[in-house]
């Protein structure tokens, strides 16, 4: 029992959303162990930056200010399955300010875009709140930033630098 426990991400075959302010998707192990991967290559160059930790990797679905009015719906709503989601090999770098005020982080696109955004629009009309809330949004995972905590990373609406 203890070994279950201990190994319990190795038994979770799908992704699961979970909302908890915002609306995310908590990739499946195979997705997990290959964002964990790349923070190493990431960390090989960046050894000042830290990894977020395994448990918070995930991809935002939506926002916290859009679904802000309906948090009290959500909290007993019943999602449907997500689609699967795979992860784009290329690395990305997002840098926000200049100079010594410059904060990066690394991420990680999600190959899935297109089937995410309908999964999107089909929660967002299940609340009766119409669809394409951020048009813009790029799904992805953030992998490293100066912390390790996901709030650190650069907001979705990156620069992108390679």
């Amino acid at each position: 029992m203890k070994l279950l426990l201990e190994n319990w991400r190795e038994y979770i075959a799908e992704a699961q959303v979970k909302f908890q302010g915002i609306l995310k998707v908590v990739p499946d192990s195979d997705v997990i162990a290959q964002a964990k991967d790349m923070q190493a290559q990431i960390l090989e160059q960046e050894p000042l930056m830290a990894p977020l930790p395994e448990t918070k990797l995930h991809v935002t679905l939506i926002h916290q200010s859009v679904l802000k009015p309906f948090r009290k719906i959500m909290k007993n709503m019943e999602f449907p399955q997500p689609p699967n989601i795979s992860l784009n090999p290329e690395i990305k770098m997002a840098v926000q300010g200049d100079g010594s005020t410059a904060v990066k982080s690394y991420f990680v696109e999600v190959n899935e875009q297109e089937e995410l955004k309908n999964y999107v629009n089909e929660v967002m009309t299940m609340l009766g709140a119409g669809t394409n809330h951020e048009p813009n949004r790029v799904f992805h995972i953030s992998l490293v930033n100066k912390t390790g905590s996901p709030g650190d990373s650069v907001a979705y609406t990156w620069e992108y630098t390679v």
